[in-house]
Order: structure tokens, then C-alpha cells, then sequence
């Protein structure tokens, strides 16, 4: 009994390490490439944070000027009723990222979900920093906390002031857009998106229901989150998959390749469809069949770029 424990952790182990070693493992510009991602996502969170305390400082003096808290009318405040459960916010983030983290984990290419994940998120921080502050707006909440301190030092949860727009909402649509665009296209992994989607729907409703946020804020949240998801989507396939560029973030096993289960002729077919040799490199097929017409360049080169030819009946049959 114990030899086999110990022969299925080898098992396990030799695993562990070869999917590493495969999927995980990153050159000097891929390394560098994520360290720059998440600096950015770093830099981008603790700014907002910045700007909410700006925001919090604000909304104070409001309520001082005012001499009493006042909420801004709100039509979902009169159709959902008040709860105050404001860690029923936290934990929907949680039930979120966590799976999420999970599917990233689980994932053939994945510091190609990481990357893409933290710079949409940091695109729609940069995008929070400039409006939490612009317009402070009264709280929808009375009991919220004022941020005091510096602004620069002073870490608060729910506090006052941070309105525009809802932080919370914006992790939700972030995480089911992952799984939305990373999920296995299996009826597990439609059921999990379609579970992701609920999720985040029902937490928007929390956190009005709270009244965290205004439900303009959660709105705008829905907005732009799949905006700046679809604006990192664009320029990563433009910029980075039609370039041949970070291949150990793209395509850590194969230029071509998503999946361990993809045939050559699936590899083969992506690579012409990118416009992308064996080994990454990007070309023209126009303009290389011109140079073999005009005798500039080899046919072999042609035959080298071009997709397999399909199975004859009896190798299907």
C-alpha cells in the first residue's frame, strides 16, 4: 500500500514538473514581459487606491458643508431591498477569482490568460482612476467609513467617496469574461462560464443591494469592463499573435498549438492562417508566391508555408 502512494506522488511529481516545464516555463523576454504586467497592475491598483482616499477626503467635506449625509435618488434602491451585508461583496469576489485562479492554473497556454486578464484589469483601473475622483457624488451608504491619513498610505474598505464606478463589479466581469474567452469549449466548461456569468450578475445585485455603489456605478462597471477586455484582445492578436511575438507566452509548446490534443494538421493550419512559419516567424504568403513567380525565392519555400493536403478517403476510412 505505501509503495503505491509513493510510486502515484512520483507520478504526480513527474506531472507537476513537466507541465512546468511545458507550460509554465517562460525565456528572459516572457519573464520580463509578465514582470512589466504585473508591475503595471501593481502600480494601477495602488493608485486608485490613491484616488478613492482623494475621493473619500471629498465626499467628507460634503457631508460637512451639507451638515447632514444625503443619498442621490436611485430607481434599483426601490425595487431591492437594503441589506447590510456589506462581506457578501468580498465573498462573491472570492467565489470569482478563485475558480478564475483555478482555470488559469489548469490551462495549456496560461501566462497568456494571466497576461491578458491583468491588462484588461489594469486598463479599466486606469480608466476607475480618473473618474473616482473627478465627481464625487453623496454615498449611497450611511455608514460607510471616511478615509483619514494620508492619502497615499491609508488602505479602508468601503469607504465613503468611492463611487464612480464600482470596483467590485469590475473583478466580477473581469473573471466571467476569462472564463467566457479561456474556458474549454466542453459542456463543463460552457456550464462553468454560464455559472461565471450568474455569479457576477448576482453580486452586482449585492452590492446594491448593500449600497455600496449607486447602481450607475455598477452599470458603468458592465461597461467598461468588457471594453478594455475586448481593446487588450484586439491589440493582442494584432500586436503579439500576427507578429510572432512573446511565442513563450502564446504558444509555449508549439507556434500554432492550443491544446496538447490539437493535431499537426490543426498546428499547420493556424501557422498559414497567422501568416507565421514553424518557428514563429511571420511572412507574406502574397508576396512570397510573387517572389517565387518573379524567381526571387525558392518554391520550396512556398511548400514549407503551405497547410497539409487532406486525407485521401481510405485514410479516414
Amino acid at each position: 500500500m505505501c509503495e503505491r502512494v509513493r510510486a502515484g506522488a512520483r507520478r504526480a511529481a513527474a506531472f507537476v514538473w513537466r507541465r512546468v516545464r511545458r507550460n509554465w516555463w517562460l525565456d528572459r523576454t516572457g519573464a520580463c514581459f509578465v514582470a512589466g504586467v504585473v508591475a503595471a497592475f501593481g502600480l494601477s491598483y495602488y493608485f486608485m487606491n490613491v484616488m478613492a482616499n482623494v475621493a473619500s477626503q471629498r465626499s467628507r467635506r460634503i457631508e460637512e458643508d451639507l451638515g447632514r449625509r444625503y443619498t442621490l435618488p436611485d430607481v434599483f434602491f426601490g425595487f431591492i431591498g437594503r441589506v447590510e451585508l456589506l462581506w457578501m461583496t468580498d465573498m462573491f469576489d472570492a467565489l470569482l477569482f478563485v475558480p478564475t485562479a483555478l482555470l488559469v492554473v489548469a490551462h495549456e497556454r496560461p501566462w497568456r490568460v494571466v497576461s491578458r486578464l491583468l491588462l484588461a484589469w489594469t486598463l479599466a483601473s486606469l480608466i476607475r482612476i480618473t473618474t473616482v475622483a473627478i465627481t464625487s457624488l453623496p454615498d449611497p451608504r450611511a455608514t460607510c467609513e471616511y478615509a483619514r491619513g494620508s492619502v497615499f498610505t491609508t488602505f479602508t474598505l468601503h469607504r465613503c467617496g468611492d463611487a464612480i464606478y464600482s470596483g467590485h463589479t469590475l473583478i466580477f466581469v473581469v473573471c466571467a469574461m476569462t472564463w467566457a474567452s479561456f474556458a474549454p469549449r466542453t459542456a463543463a466548461g460552457r456550464a462553468l462560464t454560464a455559472a461565471a456569468w450568474a455569479l457576477c450578475v448576482a453580486g452586482s445585485l449585492v452590492v446594491i443591494a448593500n449600497r455600496a455603489h449607486y447602481t450607475i456605478d455598477v452599470l458603468l462597471a458592465w461597461y467598461i469592463a468588457p471594453g478594455a477586455w475586448h481593446t487588450v484582445a484586439w491589440f493582442w492578436y494584432w500586436h503579439v499573435t500576427r507578429k510572432g511575438r512573446l511565442l513563450r507566452i502564446e504558444f509555449p509548446v508549439e507556434v500554432g498549438r492550443h491544446r496538447d490534443a490539437d493535431s499537426p494538421a490543426l498546428c499547420q493550419r493556424r501557422r498559414v492562417h497567422l501568416g507565421l512559419a514553424q518557428d514563429g516567424t511571420p511572412y507574406d504568403a502574397v508576396a512570397l508566391y510573387l517572389d517565387v513567380v518573379r524567381g526571387e525565392a525558392a518554391p520550396d519555400k512556398i511548400v514549407a508555408c503551405e497547410p497539409p493536403p487532406p486525407p485521401a478517403e481510405s485514410d479516414v476510412a
